[in-house]
């Protein structure tokens, strides 16, 4: 489980240090495959590899044989810009979500900048995380809270709604 569901609060209040960090991807692309993958996820990956842009895409960037959720933390870790594309099934996968917790912390404590992406879902349905519910099993009930106050403030970043383009 990400160290961040252990802080009280992402609050904007950043540590700020002396030394720059160093990244290691440019920018992470956060995303439910099914919902994303083939369609926009695909052509937003090339499209900023095409002018290049350092992007992990977990497809694409993945070592063979490795651990999946350390790999794809790590990566959150290391990237300086995060893209995260919310999409209708996104709240349905314990996985987004817990890397959506990764990259919050990342926010909340390095400045790692968040540029959400709403598709075909809209920012108010996030904020409001009454309404949501989670098929979670018991061991992951204790995350909800943590889950729900992450989209929350994700969904308060300034970010795209693709509901209002063609």
């Amino acid at each position: 489980m990400p160290s961040y569901s252990s802080s009280p609060s992402f609050s904007k209040s950043r540590s700020k240090s002396k030394s720059k960090p160093q990244f290691t991807y440019d920018v992470f692309i956060n995303f439910r495959g099914e919902d994303t993958r083939r369609n926009f996820v695909s052509h937003l990956y090339s499209a900023l590899k095409d002018t290049g842009v350092n992007a992990f895409l977990d497809d694409e960037k993945l070592d063979k044989g490795e651990e999946l959720k350390s790999e794809l933390l790590h990566a959150i870790e290391g990237s300086q810009i995060t893209i995260i594309v919310f999409s209708q099934n996104y709240i349905h996968s314990t996985w987004c979500l817990d890397e959506l917790l990764k990259i919050m912390e990342c926010h909340a404590f390095r400045g790692q900048v968040i540029m959400p992406v709403f598709y075909d879902i809209g920012p108010s349905f996030l904020r409001d995380t009454e309404d949501i519910s989670f098929e979670v099993i018991s061991d992951q009930q204790s995350r909800i809270k943590l889950w729900k106050k992450a989209l929350t403030q994700a969904a308060n970043l300034a970010g795209w709604d693709l509901r209002n383009y063609k």
